[in-house]
C-alpha cells in the first residue's frame, strides 16, 4: 500500500484544450491514459489508487464504473474495468467497449490494453509482449510493474519471474508498498511463507493506521498455520475499518481451519452481507457451504451448494455455478456419482459465454480435478479421457495454469500404469496444488523413493488455505504423516483402493 500523496504518484495534466477539444494525458513517467474529460480521469486515477492499496476493492471497480460513465469513449478504462471485474457479463461487455474505443488511446495506451485483454482472452504471447515492451519503455512506473508482478504471481504461478519484477521495482523505491505486499504473496502462494512474515512485519509498522497491513499479515499467519495470530491481525485490520470485509471473510476461514465451523459460518455471512459484488457473495457462500463438509455433514453442504449452482446459473456466474458443482464432486464418496458431478461443473462452463483465457483456465482446473477423482477411483479409462479432454487446450494455450494441469492428469494416468516414475516427473512440478501432491506423494512411495514421499507429505499437510482442494487433501496427509504411512487411496474420500 502507497502511503504517498495520491497527486505525487500520477498527476494528471491538462493539455492544450482549443476549439477541437482537448485531453488529459498522464506524466511521461507512467503509461499515459487519455480522456477528454477532468471527471473520468480522476475517477480513473482513484479506482487503480483503490485497487492498489486494497482498500475498497469493491469501491475501486465503482469508481472505474464511474470513470467510463464519465467518459464513454476511455478506452483504458474500459479495459482496466474487463480486467478488474468478477462479473463475467460486465467483463466481456467491457473488453469489447475498450476494443471500440482502442482508436482514443496513444500507442503506449493501447499496449495495455493488450496486455489486459489477452490476460482474458488466453492469447498471451502478445500480451506479455506487450508488456514486455512497456517495462523497457516505463522503467519507473511501479504500478505497471506491480500489476504485472501480481499477475505473474496469482493467475500464472510464475513466481520466480514475478518476484524478480517486484523485487527490482522495491529495490528502487523500497518504500512501495503494494509491491511489498505482492511480493511477500509470491513467496506464500509459492510455498515459503516464512520469507513473507519479515515483509510484513515491515508493512504493519510502516503503515500502522491502514486495514490491508493487517489483514495480508493475517493470512500470512493462517498460511503458517499460527491461528491465533492470524485472528488478532483480522481482528486489529477490522478495528481500524469494520468494513475491510476481506479480513471478516478471513476470520471466518481461520475459524474454519481450526474446526469451529459454527463461528466460521457466523463470520462468513457477515462478510457475505458485507459485499456488493454479486461474484464475491457466491465465493463466500461456497467458502460458507464447504463448513458442512468440514464438519461431516455432507448432505447439508449438498444441499446448499446444489442452491448456490442454480443461483449462479441464473445470474450468469459460470466459475460459480462449476465451482459449486466441482466441491461436490471433490467431497461426492462414490466414483460415479463424483464423476457425474464434475461433468456437470464442465458443462456449466461449456454452455456460459465468457473470456477465452478465463474459461482454458477455469476447464483445465476442472478436467484436472476430473482425472484425480477417476484415479483415486482406479477408474483408468476415466483417467484417459480427461487428459484427452485437457490435450487440445494444453496444445493451444501458453497458460500455466493449463500447462501445470495436463501434466498432473498425465501423472495421474501414468501412476494408473504403472509408470511411476514417470509421473514424478510430471506431477513434481505442481507444488501448489495440494491435489497434485498428494498423487506425487503415493506415485513417489510407489517408485520406492519413500524419503521424497515423506517430504511430499510434509508440504502437503503444512497448507493452509481455503481452497476445497486443502480441505480435500490436507487431513489424509496429517493423518498419514501421524501414522508414518503414505496416503493412498485408503486416506482418500473414496475408499477404493488404485
Amino acid at each position: 500500500m502507497n502511503i504517498r500523496n495520491f497527486s505525487l504518484y500520477s498527476i494528471v495534466v491538462l493539455m492544450a484544450a482549443g476549439a477541437t477539444g482537448g485531453s488529459l494525458r498522464a506524466q511521461d513517467r507512467t503509461v499515459p491514459y487519455t480522456t477528454s474529460s477532468a471527471e473520468a480521469g480522476r475517477w480513473y486515477e482513484l479506482a487503480m489508487k483503490e485497487r492498489e492499496d486494497l482498500l475498497f476493492v469493491d469501491k475501486g471497480v465503482d469508481s472505474m464504473r464511474e470513470a467510463v460513465k464519465a467518459d464513454p469513449q476511455f478506452a483504458v478504462a474500459h479495459a482496466a474495468l474487463a480486467y478488474f471485474t468478477n462479473d463475467p457479463v460486465e467483463e466481456k461487455r467491457e473488453r469489447a467497449l475498450a476494443q471500440k474505443n482502442i482508436a482514443n488511446a496513444s500507442p503506449d495506451e493501447r499496449l495495455f490494453i493488450t496486455w489486459m485483454n489477452s490476460t482474458k482472452d488466453g492469447n498471451l504471447v502478445p500480451g506479455i509482449a506487450a508488456m514486455n515492451d512497456l517495462l523497457a519503455k516505463y522503467p519507473n512506473d511501479e504500478r505497471l510493474a506491480n500489476m504485472d508482478g501480481e499477475w505473474l504471481c496469482s493467475k500464472q504461478g510464475a513466481f520466480e519471474h514475478g518476484e524478480a519484477v517486484l523485487q527490482h521495482t522495491l529495490k528502487s523505491d523500497p518504500k512501495y508498498f503494494p509491491a511489498l505486499n505482492n511480493l511477500a504473496y509470491c513467496y506464500a502462494l509459492r510455498g515459503q511463507p516464512k520469507l513473507a512474515a519479515p515483509l510484513m512485519e515491515q508493512y504493519v509498522v510502516l503503515l500502522p493506521n491502514q486495514p490491508n497491513p493487517q489483514d495480508s499479515y493475517g493470512e500470512i499467519m493462517r498460511m503458517l498455520g499460527d491461528y491465533p495470530a492470524a485472528l488478532e491481525h483480522y481482528t486489529k485490520a477490522l478495528q481500524i475499518d469494520p468494513e475491510f470485509n476481506t479480513s471478516q471473510a478471513g476470520l471466518a476461514t481461520t475459524y474454519a481451519l481450526m474446526g469451529d465451523q459454527e463461528k466460521a459460518r457466523a463470520q462468513y455471512l457477515v462478510a457475505i452481507a458485507g459485499t456488493e459484488e454479486r461474484a464475491t457473495k457466491f465465493d463466500y457462500r461456497i467458502l460458507w457451504a464447504m463448513t458442512y463438509y468440514r464438519e461431516n455433514q455432507p448432505e447439508q453442504a449438498r444441499q446448499e451448494l446444489m442452491k448456490i449452482s442454480l443461483e449462479a446459473e441464473s445470474g450468469g456466474l459460470a466459475i460459480e455455478h462449476a465451482e459449486a458443482h466441482r466441491d461436490m464432486a471433490l467431497f461426492n464418496p462414490e466414483p460415479q456419482g463424483a464423476l457425474k458431478d464434475i461433468d456437470h461443473a464442465r458443462a456449466a462452463l461449456l454452455t456460459h459465454d465468457f473470456a477465452w483465457g478465463d474459461r482454458d483456465d477455469e476447464l483445465a482446473t476442472i478436467l484436472f480435478t476430473r482425472a484425480f477423482i477417476a484415479a483415486r477411483a482406479g477408474l483408468q479409462k476415466e483417467v484417459q479421457k480427461s487428459v484427452e479432454l485437457l490435450s487440445p487446450i494444453a496444445r493451444t494455450s501458453r497458460s500455466d495454469i493449463v500447462q501445470r494441469a495436463y501434466h498432473s492428469a498425465n501423472g495421474a494416468l501414468s501412476s494408473l500404469q504403472g509408470k511411476y516414475d514417470a509421473a514424478v516427473k510430471e506431477l513434481e512440478d505442481d507444488a501448489q496444488n495440494p491435489l497434485s501432491l498428494q498423487l506425487l506423494a503415493d506415485a513417489q512411495e510407489k517408485a520406492g523413493q519413500a524419503a521424497e514421499a515423506q517430504k511430499t507429505l510434509a508440504t502437503l499437510a503444512a497448507i493452509s488455505d481455503d481452497r476445497v482442494e486443502t480441505a480435500v487433501a490436507v487431513p489424509p496427509a496429517r493423518a498419514a504423516l501421524k501414522a508414518n504411512r503414505p496416503t493412498t487411496a485408503e486416506a482418500t474420500p473414496f475408499h477404493v483402493r488404485p
